[in-house]
């Protein structure tokens, strides 16, 4: 970790390290500071670290201003909602919410509703305080990120210039795993810290996240007031099961053939080939704008080893057939109505493509348009077809 980081971050973290490794907290306070138009309207603190959304506290803006208050056996990633309408608490469109990470210690939320959208501003905390350096110090790498990818979406789709959208991929994957380090790296600084502990569940949902083992011993680094709350036992238990991890074997789950037969995924695998997994659906336009570049990598790679299996959630079997039709896709088809692959896979929405060698291992998640092509390019720049 670079040490601005370090000396920066210090004296932030003391309060939150000290309550941290000595056991259990005291209570905390949040304090708001709402437009008084939401006058009445009721306030909920969840806890949103702990594999379900655990209310902690509640109350009403009164004077445009409401107070949280409770108790924490270790820092929490918590959510506050305002409930706009008291008989609409499902619509995201009656609800505006801010992200905290709470310890014992002070935090002041101020709401600015000038803008499209409201804005919370947090000041206070050891550890929100700590949390947001950490961000400040992130945020040229993550802005350089976010310029270089409005530019690939362009490049790679409607440009048509794969060339140019491979390069840039491969310059956003460098980008990418320096940001991945940086949490990594302060995580093992930071054993004894709230923030670590937020930080190594956003290295856990990584794409590129490391081996098992490696998530392992990060987890057993940090302090036991950590390991042992309940966001540390859940993100233990979250290591130990996950299975979409590069270097695992791919899950395996039942698909149908155009033809009504079922097959076992793992078993339409060739052996001695690199395949692509794509799940995808018919009305899915982001996956219906990857199948032109994924007609030419297959075109070009086919023959040197690069297969590709793909895997329909349309339920109903017309829009699958009509889009097989339309697209004309070289490459094996096959249906999950049932979307088992949702579960296997851990995500809820498509595309969803996977990479695994050929043992059928996972070589790279979200494998799509130019990452794609840079990994079969490196793998096959000496044979392209």
């Amino acid at each position: 970790m670079k040490k601005p980081i370090l000396q920066k971050a210090l004296l932030l973290l003391t309060a939150a390290t000290l309550v941290t490794a000595c056991g259990r907290q005291r209570g905390f306070t949040l304090q708001g500071e709402v437009p008084e138009v939401w006058e009445g309207k009721s306030v909920v603190l969840y806890a949103v670290d702990g594999g379900r959304n655990e209310a902690i506290d509640s109350t009403r803006v009164a004077d445009g201003r409401f107070r949280l208050e409770g108790e924490l056996a270790a820092p929490r990633r918590c959510r506050g909602v305002i409930y706009l309408d008291p008989n609409d608490r499902t619509s995201r469109r009656t609800r505006v919410t801010f992200d905290v990470l709470l310890d014992s210690t002070q935090v002041t939320v101020r709401c600015d509703t000038r803008g499209r959208e409201p804005h919370f501003t947090l000041t206070g905390g050891a550890s929100q305080e700590a949390l947001q350096e950490f961000r400040r110090e992130l945020a040229p790498l993550n802005d350089e990120y976010g310029r270089l990818f409005d530019r690939y979406v362009p490049t790679f789709y409607h440009q048509s210039d794969r060339r140019g959208g491979i390069e840039l991929a491969r310059r956003l994957t460098q980008l990418d795993t320096q940001i991945l380090r940086r949490k990594i790296d302060y995580i093992t600084c930071h054993p004894a810290s709230g923030v670590s502990l937020s930080l190594l569940g956003e290295v856990l949902d990584h794409p590129a996240a490391p081996a098992r083992d490696t998530l392992s011993t990060l987890f057993e680094g940090l302090v036991p007031t950590l390991r042992t709350s309940a966001p540390g036992r859940r993100l233990e238990e979250r290591i130990r099961t996950k299975r979409m991890l590069v270097g695992e074997p791919l899950p395996d789950f039942p698909v149908t053939d155009s033809q009504g037969a079922q097959h076992r995924l793992t078993e339409l695998l060739r052996p001695g080939c690199v395949t692509l997994v794509e799940v995808w659906a018919s009305w899915c336009s982001p996956c219906r704008d990857d199948i032109p570049y994924l007609r030419e990598a297959y075109a070009r790679y086919h023959d040197a080893g690069f297969d590709i299996v793909g895997i329909s959630i349309d339920t109903k079997r017309d829009d699958w057939m009509q889009a097989l039709a339309q697209e004309k896709m070289p490459w094996r088809q096959f249906n999950d109505a049932a979307r088992e692959s949702f579960r296997a896979f851990e995500t809820g929405s498509v595309p969803t493509s996977i990479l695994v060698d050929d043992r059928g291992r996972i070589l790279r998640l979200d494998a799509r348009g130019g990452w794609l092509g840079a990994e079969l390019e490196s793998r096959y720049e000496q044979q392209p077809k």
